[in-house]
């Protein structure tokens, strides 16, 4: 398997981040939910890998799965060997099994450190935004836009995503579950 170098310094970025775009990824996928769920419906648990052209994607991107049947979705991030496990954004309701869309979205860049250049060129609106990374199309970036559903089953289910070859139009093949 190959190894993906990251080249940017990405320990000081906190946990708030993930946790601000979970919040905002529930907040998108809206309350529209036909139903929602509950603790009694059939569970499944979420894992997988993300890479790009058979290369692991870069760490600490984000996952998210959306059910809107059941209106229930799970997150995580992607590790530095390109797997992620999902946790329910409601931990009372679960992992139901359902349809599910998938949006994958790289990591943002950290913040410049309060008193810097880079900070005060941040406050006054002198700067760009950050390229994302080059490993996650920003097509995957939404529900809308990913073109990812898959279909999560009781028990454990591991769903492989190669963005490159999703890309390229193998979206409309089903996605290998490996059990």
């Amino acid at each position: 398997m190959h190894h993906f170098a990251v080249l940017k310094n990405r320990s000081a970025r906190t946990p708030f981040a993930g946790v601000l775009f979970l919040a905002c990824a529930i907040a998108a996928a809206g309350c529209g939910g036909e139903r929602e769920a509950k603790p009694t419906d059939p569970q499944g648990s979420i894992s997988g890998s993300i890479t790009y052209n058979g290369t692991n994607v870069t760490p600490d991107s984000s996952v998210v799965f959306y059910c809107k049947e059941k209106n229930a979705t799970a997150a995580g991030q992607v590790n530095s060997q390109g797997k992620f496990t999902l946790t329910p954004a409601v931990s009372s309701i679960g992992i139901p099994v359902g349809r599910y869309q998938v949006m994958v979205r790289a990591p943002e860049p950290p913040a410049a450190p309060v008193g810097t250049d880079g900070y005060k060129d941040f406050m006054s609106g002198n700067t760009k935004k950050p390229e994302s990374a080059k490993d996650i199309p920003v097509q995957f970036g939404t529900f809308d836009t990913s073109g990812i559903s898959v279909d999560v089953k009781t028990g454990e289910n591991t769903f492989d995503f190669d963005l490159a070859k999703l890309l390229k139009g193998a979206s409309s093949e089903p996605v290998k579950i490996v059990k």
